[in-house]
């Protein structure tokens, strides 16, 4: 599968991992918890910001605050919800709390 298969260019995915990068920060702010670094919070806010992205965009749900990167709308406010119900998940499976 390639980027042009699914309607990324590279820029976008850029913009995904920098509102990734600011999901992750957010995310461990609000729900207290931290997992096994930067690699892996950012990985599991990525995954969140994909999902929150796309329940915004199946349940045609108000983008809030939204930016445009080559054509792909980044809506931030879902990307962040995303965000956080992902790590606040992770954090009530695995119970681990931050120090």
């Amino acid at each position: 599968m390639t980027l042009e298969a699914i309607g990324m260019s590279w820029a976008a995915v850029g913009a995904l991992v920098a509102i990734a990068l600011v999901c992750s920060v957010v995310s461990q702010s609000l729900t207290g918890y931290s997992y096994g670094g930067f690699i892996v919070n950012l990985g599991v806010a990525l995954i969140g910001a994909i999902l929150g992205m796309w329940l915004q965009s199946s349940f045609r749900l108000p983008q809030g605050f939204a930016f445009t990167v080559d054509g792909t709308v980044f809506p931030l406010v879902w990307a962040s919800a995303g965000a956080a119900a992902a790590v606040a998940a992770l954090g009530a499976l695995w119970g681990r709390k931050r120090n």
